[in-house]
């Protein structure tokens, strides 16, 4: 018998990666549910659709507002989160169900595996990642945020079986997601009245860095580690630097 629960993603423009995710969750799930941006080009909506998927469209706002809306369309009362470069462990599987037969929570983190180019990080700032995703949606919500927003729920327990997230599977498919999370970040620092000045976008950018590589010990995952370590400083600059032009911008007279 499927598993009580039902497993939602919010996708566009993902067919190279939505059949690894589907396919994790494939015969265990008691239903799929997969939210397409309208905006959406490619083969998702059919590799959705071919994997026995319920297929909803919604235009993309924010993860965190994508994610209520489909939570609200879901007919289980569990909801397992997943995004499209996400993998469920068969032990995180186990775990769920075990949980379901006598949940305590109203909402349950797990561990996350972040893979960078083909390579498991254990250390920096990816190698010891806790997300809430398994969610009881009648308790709990997503406060809505530009970039990933946190999970509002009245209780929060937490799972040892993880997710594998193949996040960074190269410079040319990473870039532009850092890019567009970087804006998002910093429409959130806006939101809330914050400002930076030069100085301010170089100290975030060095200590993103210094924090992952060097106090979280990113260095004992060798290159990779490195490059990982960069581009998070890479991304803070990004973040804080839009902050900075929007500090700065002159408005145009009247």
């Amino acid at each position: 018998m499927n598993t009580p629960v039902a497993v939602l993603l919010t996708v566009r423009d993902e067919e190279e990666q939505l059949p690894g995710a589907l396919a994790s969750v494939a015969g265990w799930a008691r239903e799929l549910v997969v939210v397409v941006d309208p905006r959406t080009v490619d083969r998702t909506r059919e590799v959705a659709t071919q994997a026995g998927a319920r297929v909803l469209e919604n235009r993309f706002e924010s993860s965190s507002a994508q994610c209520n809306w489909g939570l609200e369309r879901c007919e289980s009362r569990w909801v397992l989160i997943l995004d499209a470069d996400e993998r469920v462990t068969a032990a995180l599987r186990d775990e769920v169900e075990r949980i379901l037969t006598a949940p305590t929570c109203a909402a349950y983190a797990m561990r996350r595996v972040n893979f960078a180019f083909g390579r498991p990080l254990r250390f920096g700032d990816w190698g010891a990642d806790e997300i809430v995703r398994l969610v009881d949606r009648t308790r709990a919500r997503f406060l809505e945020r530009a970039v990933h927003g946190a999970v509002e729920a009245p209780s929060v327990g937490h799972l040892r079986g993880a997710l594998e997230h193949h996040t960074l599977r190269s410079l040319s498919q990473y870039l532009p997601k850092l890019s567009e999370y970087a804006m998002r970040g910093a429409a959130d620092l806006l939101a809330e009245g914050r400002r930076a000045g030069p100085l301010r976008v170089l100290v975030h950018a060095e200590w993103r860095f210094v924090r992952s590589y060097v106090l979280r010990l990113g260095f004992l995952d060798g290159g990779t580690g490195f490059i990982v370590a960069v581009l998070g400083a890479y991304g803070a600059f990004l973040k804080w630097a839009a902050v900075w032009e929007n500090t700065t911008r002159r408005r145009p007279h009247a």
